[in-house]
């Protein structure tokens, strides 16, 4: 097992460990997560060469490999056989929480079938980052990830909430997010939309796109990664259900 430090916080044997890690900045990271992640025996990473900054900007030592989508008659039978027998793991992904937009989820619902513990170490998170800064009433918001790569697909997939009332997230990536603005105006005409662009990194940028202006006229730069808030149907919801705690800026 790796060396612990002094921390009063210890590991517990046998336990698998999902640690959410930075989404750009590396200072937003956890105390309890960096422990975590100098204590177990060892990290799975979604890519061990990406997270090898990490770990040495914060001096972690432990073993790291790369997470393979385990495709055997008995996915992940080594690491289930580790833990069984005292060992632990801690399961990080590129960026932010695993098990969101990574291939972490077939790991943890492998080892939540075999009984084994799972606890989540959180940390910084691209949706709520967004929520927090909307300045909208975020009651109920749907979390919609990545839409499909077809148009044709994706704007089915936006029409099945066109009668939501409340926020819709969504992540894109930059070859596709002038596209899917589109796809958003077309079936949300009178929903504000609120961009984020590369959160919590030097270049973060976050705009707010009232349902007049031309998404012609949009300028920011096509480079990085996107979150998208689709605030539907915010008259109704003004004037109705939500009240006067709800404001839009």
């Amino acid at each position: 097992m790796s060396e612990a430090s002094n921390s009063k916080f210890s590991i517990r044997p046998g336990v698998a460990y999902v640690v959410a890690t930075p989404i750009g900045n590396l200072e937003d990271i956890t105390f309890r997560a960096v422990q975590v992640l100098k204590q177990v025996d060892v990290i799975y990473c979604e890519n061990s060469s990406h997270s090898r900054r990490l770990l040495q900007t914060y001096e972690i030592p432990t073993l790291a490999r790369t997470l393979y989508k385990d495709q055997g008659s008995e996915p992940y039978k080594g690491i289930i056989e580790d833990l069984k027998s005292g060992k632990t793991l801690a399961l990080v992904s590129d960026a932010g929480t695993p098990g969101v937009s990574d291939p972490g989820s077939q790991l943890v619902r492998i080892l939540r079938e075999e009984n084994i513990q799972i606890v989540p170490i959180p940390g910084a998170s691209a949706l709520t980052s967004m929520l927090s800064v909307s300045g909208w009433q975020v009651q109920p918001s749907l979390f919609l990830g990545f839409l499909s790569e077809k148009k044709g697909k994706k704007r089915n997939q936006l029409k099945e909430w066109e009668n939501f009332e409340g926020v819709l997230t969504i992540f894109e990536s930059v070859h596709r997010i002038r596209d899917t603005l589109s796809a958003i105006r077309e079936i949300f005409p009178n929903s504000p939309i609120l961009l984020g662009r590369e959160l919590t990194k030097i270049h973060e940028e976050i705009l707010k796109i009232e349902p007049v202006q031309a998404l012609e006229s949009l300028k920011f730069p096509e480079k990085g990664e996107f979150v998208v808030l689709i605030y539907t149907n915010p008259k109704k919801m003004l004037n109705g259900r939500v009240g006067d705690a709800d404001t839009l800026e």
